[in-house]
């Protein structure tokens, strides 16, 4: 008569186990042998795999939550800028500029490559205030960019000037007329606010410089303010003559500065501004405010 062992399955008849029997008996043999060598874990990954994708990540949160974190391996960081011809472009004889040259030196001494990658301005500012472990360079500093980022060091100072073409203004009109032309700047810049600041009423964002160039060239605005180190390269790159334009106000000059992401703590700051401290010492920094032509 047979009887059936509800832990083993096993079915004996008159004492004797059948063939299936045996066969059972043995993969149930060498299963607890497994487990008693501590093997318990494949059958917990088994058990996690038949589980439903919700109840799966939620076992899977317990089970790390109860775990030591690995430790974070460090991110390098990114440089990311606009086409500031000469000081920093992607392109070109002497490329990436005195500015660029400088940001990969300092990247030297950091022990990583500091090489920027170009973006249009406000699309470079946007993704510096995201982050993680993004650096901006050249920048201003200005109050509502202020709890945005974190400020690495000056690199040196701009002046903001307003200009437009002698082939139509032998010299700037008074103040009120030109409060009321149509004033050309760069998007995401500084000059925007400040000239509604002062009452200017007709602004014109671009996205670059050549933009700019080509509305002056068709008359579709009147006047461009910028930084003039960056406004005189651009001409220059554009194949366009300084003399060609005059000079009107300047209403700014801002210390310009390299920027971090609002992730970068204390100890990451305080390493890149021993890196430039460096470079002030050894005279490389000197050499490229020599060659941009600019002043700290």
């Amino acid at each position: 008569m047979g009887w059936w062992n509800p832990v083993l399955g096993l079915t004996r008849f008159g004492g004797a186990a059948t063939g299936r029997s045996r066969r059972l008996q043995g993969w149930a043999l060498l299963g607890a042998a497994l487990l008693s060598l501590g093997l318990s874990s494949w059958a917990q990954a088994t058990h996690h795999a038949l589980l439903d994708p919700a109840e799966s990540a939620a076992s899977a949160n317990l089970v790390s939550s109860t775990s030591p974190a690995p430790a974070p391996s460090a991110r390098p960081l990114l440089l990311v800028s606009s086409e500031f011809p000469p000081l920093i472009y992607s392109r070109g004889s002497g490329s990436p500029g005195a500015l660029g040259d400088l940001l990969h030196e300092l990247g030297q001494e950091l022990g990583q490559p500091l090489d920027p990658s170009f973006y249009p301005f406000a699309r470079a500012l946007a993704l510096t205030q995201r982050g993680p472990g993004v650096l901006m360079a050249p920048l201003a500093r200005t109050p509502e960019r202020e709890k945005t980022l974190r400020w690495v060091a000056v690199l040196y100072q701009n002046r903001y000037v307003l200009y437009g073409k002698k082939d139509r203004w032998a010299q700037l009109p008074p103040e009120p007329d030109l409060k009321a032309g149509r004033v050309a700047v760069l998007r995401g810049a500084i000059g925007r606010d400040r000239l509604r600041g002062l009452g200017f009423k007709h602004i014109v964002e671009e996205a670059d410089y050549p933009r700019i160039l080509r509305r002056l060239d068709e008359g579709t605005v009147d006047f461009v303010y910028a930084a003039e180190p960056t406004f005189l390269g651009a001409l220059q790159t554009s194949g366009r003559e300084p003399a060609a334009f005059v000079e009107g106000p300047s209403y700014d000059t801002r210390d310009i500065w390299l920027a971090a992401s609002p992730d970068l703590n204390e100890a990451q700051l305080n390493q890149l501004r021993a890196a430039l401290d460096k470079l002030k010492r050894d005279g490389r920094y000197a050499k490229f405010l020599q060659r941009a032509r600019l002043k700290l």
